[in-house]
């Protein structure tokens, strides 16, 4: 049977067609695989565990690291001096992994990344604060803090308003530190009607994981004990007026 050259035509049009979807699945898979993203504990894990070599950075102070950090995980201080040069001794090609405490030191030190040339770097969203809150796996050293302030602390502080703003924070928290002028102006201006408090969450670890706080800072409001509405990330004085505001409605 002869076939016609408009069939061997057609064939080898098939052919490069078919090779052509070949090269852009692999592109679009290369693609995906790298650049700067910020995933969620769960899919953090899995792509450590799926790395053959993972570069796993905590960007945390030692002492931080000292009470608790991820398997295999390498310790360069972020506000240390040294942290630059620290970064030059990864690999820019390969893949990067990078947590903090609650986000906000990781993304700071991804940006510091992306202008050094770095290719690949994965953010852990929430930091080791969302990965504990899904109860994955720690390594823990030689220092463990007992919480001071507890649930009961906690309970007590909302029985004894009615309309209550909680900021919780941690020292090392710089935008935690950037609303303390606004707080206390507040708490000034609304003293007598809507108490204004604030929470470390380094003294709180249970209570910060039982209320699910995977990120600093937070600031939540509560009406007659009940949360009403609870927000993460820097807040400027204007924000938490609308936050307060939410109460009396």
């Amino acid at each position: 049977m002869k076939i016609s050259p408009f069939q061997k035509d057609k064939s080898g049009r098939l052919w490069f067609v078919f090779q052509l979807l070949i090269l852009c699945f692999i592109t679009l898979t290369s693609s995906a695989q790298t650049g700067i993203n910020v995933v969620s504990a769960e899919e953090f894990q899995l792509q450590l565990n799926t790395s053959s070599k993972p570069q796993l950075i905590d960007v945390r102070t030692p002492d931080e690291f000292k009470t608790s950090h991820l398997k295999n995980a390498v310790n360069y201080n972020f506000n240390a001096e040294q942290f630059k040069d620290q970064l030059a001794k990864l690999d820019k090609n390969a893949p990067v992994y990078i947590y903090c405490k609650g986000g906000g030191r990781s993304a700071a030190a991804v940006k510091q990344m992306e202008k050094l040339g770095f290719t690949q770097v994965t953010e852990l969203k929430g930091g080791i604060m969302s990965w504990e809150q899904n109860d994955l796996p720690v390594e823990t050293g030689n220092v463990k803090k007992g919480d001071t302030y507890l649930a009961a602390d906690f309970n007590e502080l909302l029985a004894a308003h009615q309309y209550l703003l909680v900021d919780f924070y941690a020292e090392w928290c710089l935008p935690c530190k950037k609303m303390e002028p606004a707080l206390a102006k507040l708490k000034t201006q609304y003293q007598g009607d809507v108490a204004i408090e604030r929470v470390d969450v380094d003294k709180a670890k249970d209570l910060a994981k039982t209320l699910k706080i995977e990120g600093l800072p937070a600031v939540a409001v509560y009406r007659d004990g009940v949360e009403i509405k609870r927000v993460t990330g820097y807040q400027s004085e204007k924000e938490l007026v609308g936050l307060i505001e939410l109460l009396k409605k």
